[in-house]
């Protein structure tokens, strides 16, 4: 007998629940969007200018940013500029640094025919006749003669 009981208080209580909501009102779909706009429209505008006295005439207008109409500078737009950098981040040196060659690995001296283009062999032109000969007692001179070992 008391599951009967629960269930019919239960039932008078839903039916209870429902009359009341009906009694608020419907929920329409102009009420709907109407709190939607207060909630998420635009402020309403504000008034231009305080009411004048006389025949003067006044403009008012609301201050701008006028940065956005600004042009940047070079070194703005510069990702390595100084002012780009200059954001309290730490930043890695770079070893290669200024003047050391940044191109792809290469390996110097080495030649390989067939592989890669080699240069020519430099072109030395040294007219040996017209070098002065060396001073007489020199170490120059004695190594010549065979006096003394070079080194």
């Amino acid at each position: 007998m008391s599951r009967i009981a629960a269930l019919a208080i239960l039932s008078l209580a839903a039916s209870a629940t429902g009359a009341q909501a009906q009694q608020q009102g419907r929920v329409t779909a102009e009420k709907v969007i109407e709190a939607a706009r207060d909630a998420y429209g635009p402020p309403p505008p504000q008034p231009a200018c305080a009411p004048q006295e006389g025949d003067e005439i006044v403009v008012c207008a609301r201050e701008q940013d006028n940065s956005q109409f600004r042009v940047k500078s070079s070194s703005e737009l510069d990702g390595q500029s100084e002012e780009a950098l200059d954001d309290g981040l730490p930043r890695a040196p770079d070893v290669a640094g200024p003047g050391i060659f940044k191109g792809p690995a290469t390996v110097g001296s080495l030649c390989i025919p067939g592989l890669q283009k080699c240069p020519p062999p430099p072109a030395y032109m040294i007219d040996f006749t017209a070098l002065p000969d060396a001073p007489e007692g020199s170490d120059a001179d004695l190594i010549a003669r065979g006096l003394k070992k070079g080194r």
